[in-house]
């Protein structure tokens, strides 16, 4: 959970700006809109064709995790659509009924690709940093660098997944072997969301505490960048070319070890937060401000031309998850087929 600089001296900087950024991170959503459509563009287009039908078997399994119970859904939910971006268009990605209770492995990667937001590392207590953030979702599903201090454990939670997965595989339970593989994957592309790196400047963050103006430009600039990749993927005049690119892009050669990958991930995604902010805040200007920005304004902004520039920097990033998603996918799949 902390850098190792200066012992006490390093927790005592890393409690301090979390305190300073309570009032911001209380309020912020954590993750790309749009798992579950990015996902099965990945998955649709891997080497590997996952057409193997899984039986759909009862969760079995003890964790060393505390959840919301409430939310951690363990029965299969293949047809009924009840995970599906509000933010899309109903019809895609393809959501069919099991048939003699089985359904395909890509289809259980799809739709449970955005459990991980549906309430279940929510309202929990899970660390001494809970009381200063109050909301235990973004331990999970972040990694803040902020100077030489890090904080949160979204790279954890990719590794504590892809380990839940080798376990039902190596007993024989496919059906969760790819379920728990999904949640793994939603972890590496939240981790690619320059948000989850870092929430703005320093002094922005700072000015937050007592500026609720620009508390209020930082979490829109977050939602936004979050709804732009939907956006981008149903409703962009770039949609057909933004959907080949995820296709088409190949997959990356990666490192084996799990935590060597998610160091890479997470600085990747760190190196771009500047960019994107600055872009973000050019692009959006006064509406970041006062309200979250609507599809149509993102689609106004797009027809003026105002988005250029963050498009072409959201492609780079596409590019590079989506070639990081593959060669993970591709490299785990052949290790559980042998």
């Amino acid at each position: 959970m902390y850098t190792s600089v200066n012992g006490k001296t390093q927790r005592s900087w890393l409690l301090v700006l979390l305190l300073l950024l309570v009032t911001l991170l209380t309020t912020i959503s954590f993750g790309w809109s749009g798992h579950e459509a990015y996902t099965y563009l990945v998955v649709n287009s891997l080497s590997i064709k996952l057409d193997e039908l899984l039986e759909i078997t009862d969760y079995s399994y003890e964790e060393d995790r505390i959840y919301n119970e409430k939310y951690y859904y363990k029965e299969d939910f293949a047809g009924t659509r009840r995970f599906f971006d509000p933010l899309g268009d109903g019809g895609f990605p393809p959501d069919p009924k099991p048939v003699d209770n089985k359904i395909p492995a890509w289809q259980v990667l799809t739709i449970y690709a955005q459990m991980p937001d549906f309430g279940m590392d929510e309202e929990l207590n899970l660390s001494p940093l809970q009381a200063l953030i109050g909301n235990s979702q973004g331990v999970r599903h972040m990694r803040y660098k902020i100077g030489i201090i890090e904080a949160f454990e979204g790279n954890k939670s990719f590794v504590y997944f892809v380990n839940m997965s080798r376990k039902a595989f190596d007993k024989g339970d496919r059906y969760w072997g790819y379920r728990f593989l999904s949640y793994a994957i939603h972890y590496m592309e939240d981790l690619f969301q320059p948000y989850h790196n870092n929430p703005g400047t320093l002094w922005e963050v700072l000015g937050s505490v007592t500026n609720k103006s620009v508390n209020k430009m930082l979490n829109n600039a977050h939602y936004t960048c979050d709804n732009y990749l939907v956006f981008l993927i149903y409703h962009s005049r770039y949609s057909d070319e933004v959907r080949r690119l995820i296709e088409e892009t190949p997959a990356k050669r990666l490192p084996s070890n799990y935590d060597a990958l998610m160091e890479e991930v997470m600085m990747y995604g760190y190196s771009k937060s500047r960019i994107v902010h600055n872009e973000l805040k050019r692009s959006f200007g006064d509406i970041l401000y006062q309200r979250m920005p609507t599809i149509e304004d993102f689609k106004d902004l797009e027809d003026a031309g105002k988005l250029d520039k963050l498009y072409e920097i959201t492609k780079n990033i596409i590019v590079t998850m989506t070639g990081t998603a593959k060669g993970f996918l591709e490299m785990y799949i052949k290790e559980t087929q042998n």
